[in-house]
């Protein structure tokens, strides 16, 4: 009874790590059966009780945070419903637990990719299928091209990471294959967040790679940009153009914000949706309605005061410290070969930063689909630091 749960459990992960790169449903579904599984063989008899990772106590204070903007907050009950979304953070320990096995996160790395790829195949037919131009853009399973840029952003880093960084040329040849693939998918997604994190994350990994080619990467970026066609080109220049109609209309939606953020500063409005309160101090000059801010940190510091600011820096430590786990030792000890531990680890920490780039233009962290996939590669980071003080050279073998 006790190996077919744990076989349960494991195979369960491996169909999360597959549900990753598509829609919030088959996502939540395979969280839900992991989690219930997983709980189940650690309250097993002589089982562990919980995976222990850095992210534990960060991940509490967080909650903590969440119930007491809710409390008090302005609309309690349209705020508790949010709270459980701090639950997702349980991912973290969930996916280092099965990634401590170094055959089973392979396995995992595996499905994730092959699932990308057919995910990513689908977007673009789509995409080409209902006019392959603006303002048709790449949207995914997700249906949403914000999202699913994010999901590209991920995916992006976590092969450019493999192609870098890993010394088996399975994965290289793997990660090139899906980069074929994620990179048109996430141009056509038209979402600056997104091209700008991606870069921002490439960036990272490079700079503990080959540091000399972060010139390369400029260069490559710029000519891109010239040769791109006009729709494309227009698109990413927009970024750079304070007075674009989309940056006119999130820089008034931001002015909004930092009213709401005044009404409470200390432990902010609450979590319910924005809308009526972004209407009450909606500049005339504005031409859209939102729900929200369109930015990580003004929606927290807004909803949730300075308390859940802090709170939530004190998370993003926790997830770094997480992610990163001997990272740099590790990179100093092995000189320039790759790992594939090591591929994985500088491919979370990277993740990790092109997710906190983005959060300055989009309310990336409240999207389950990418808190999600964020997370599970942060456990699977996590595991990584332990595989060869454990195995030997286990990262080495298929």
């Amino acid at each position: 009874m006790t190996h077919a749960l744990e076989r349960a459990a494991a195979f369960s992960f491996l169909l999360l790590a597959a549900a990753l790169p598509w829609s919030i449903a088959p996502m939540s579904i395979a969280v839900v059966l992991c989690g219930a599984l997983t709980l189940a063989v650690w309250w097993l008899p002589g089982g562990p009780r919980w995976y222990r990772t850095p992210i534990d106590y960060p991940a509490l204070g967080w909650l903590v945070a969440l119930v007491l903007a809710s409390a008090l907050g302005e609309d309690p009950t349209g705020s508790w419903g949010r709270v459980t979304k701090g639950l997702l953070l349980a991912i973290v320990p969930l996916a280092a637990y099965h990634a401590r096995d170094p055959k089973l996160a392979r396995r995992a790395m595996a499905a994730l990719l092959v699932s990308a790829a057919i995910a990513t195949i689908y977007a673009l037919v789509k995409f080409v299928a209902q006019g392959g131009a603006f303002p048709v853009r790449v949207r995914g399973a997700v249906g949403h091209p914000l999202t699913y840029g994010g999901q590209a952003m991920l995916l992006a880093t976590v092969a450019g990471a493999l192609l870098l960084r890993s010394d088996d040329k399975r994965w290289k040849i793997g990660a090139a294959a899906l980069l074929t693939l994620v990179v048109p998918a996430l141009l056509g997604s038209y979402t600056r967040s997104a091209w700008i994190s991606t870069i921002v994350a490439w960036a990272v990994i490079l700079a503990f790679t080959r540091a000399r080619w972060l010139v390369g990467l400029a260069a490559a970026v710029v000519a891109i940009v010239l040769v791109l066609p006009g729709g494309y080109r227009e698109r990413a220049l927009s970024a750079f153009q304070p007075h674009s109609f989309w940056n006119r209309e999130r820089l008034l939606l931001w002015q909004s914000g930092w009213h709401i953020f005044q009404e409470r500063p200390v432990t902010g409005v609450g979590l319910q949706d924005l809308y009526p309160l972004i209407q009450k101090y909606r500049s005339p000059e504005a031409h859209e309605s939102h729900g929200h801010l369109h930015n990580v940190y003004l929606q927290i510091v807004a909803t949730m005061g300075v308390v859940g600011l802090a709170a939530f820096a004190w998370l993003v430590t926790g997830l770094f410290r997480t992610a990163g786990r001997r990272l740099w030792n590790d990179l100093r000890g092995i000189g320039g070969t790759g790992g594939f531990g090591v591929a994985l680890r500088l491919g979370a920490v990277a993740a990790l930063v092109g997710f906190l780039v983005a959060g300055l233009f989009e309310w990336n962290f409240g999207d389950e689909e990418l808190l999600d996939f964020l997370f599970v590669l942060v456990g699977i980071a996590f595991a990584a630091s332990g595989w060869e003080r454990a195995c030997g050279d286990a990262p080495r073998s298929s």
